[in-house]
């Protein structure tokens, strides 16, 4: 793995790492798409997929819409940049946020 911009997860790209993705509805072509017969990026796959929006912990996670917690976390200004990321996501599509919103993204 490295870190910032190049942010990787390499796994081996075998049999059993395919049918454990198999089992959850990510197609070969899929897998193939990132990375060659040796390994391939989870972090990318599961980003650019939409199976996850964050690496925290360890762990991929997907959060669901947005909720009160992560509102008044953004209009307190408590907010980290994946908040940020997140709120402007479910805003995006004509929606227009409030100025505290335009500038909590652009304080990240």
């Amino acid at each position: 793995m490295n870190g910032g911009e190049d942010a990787n997860i390499l796994v081996a790209n075998d049999g059993e790492n395919r049918k454990k993705l198999n089992a959850v509805g990510i197609s070969d072509e899929t897998i193939t798409r990132y990375g060659d017969d040796e390994a391939f990026c989870i972090l990318a796959l599961a980003f650019n997929e939409g199976y996850a929006d964050e690496y925290r912990n360890g762990k991929l996670v997907l959060w669901g819409p947005i909720d009160d917690e992560l509102r008044y976390r953004v209009l307190n200004g408590e907010g980290t940049a994946t908040d940020a990321k997140r709120l402007l996501k479910e805003l995006e599509g004509g929606i227009h946020p409030r100025e505290q919103v335009r500038w909590f993204a652009g304080q990240m």
